[in-house]
């Protein structure tokens, strides 16, 4: 059964900042590549939650509720 996957309000404004950033200092069609692809990874989280690894700042805090994938360089927690 497929689990919700949420974005924060931070979440998604940092993904507007990053798409605005991309596509003012990058090739045209670069943002909407690397937001698409960073939409996918979210998306995927909802088939297998467990994945991923725990955020070593976090885990050092005890915290193991969110883990962390890749689409480098980006991060996704």
């Amino acid at each position: 059964m497929p689990f919700s996957v949420l974005l924060t309000d931070d979440a998604a404004r940092a993904l507007e900042e990053l798409y605005d950033y991309i596509g003012l200092h990058d090739v045209p069609g670069k943002a909407d590549y690397v937001l698409d692809q960073i939409e996918n990874e979210v998306i995927s989280l909802s088939e297998s939650p467990e994945r991923g690894v725990y955020p070593k700042a976090l885990f050092a805090l005890g915290i193991r509720e969110y883990r962390e994938i890749f689409f480098k360089p980006y991060r996704i927690i």
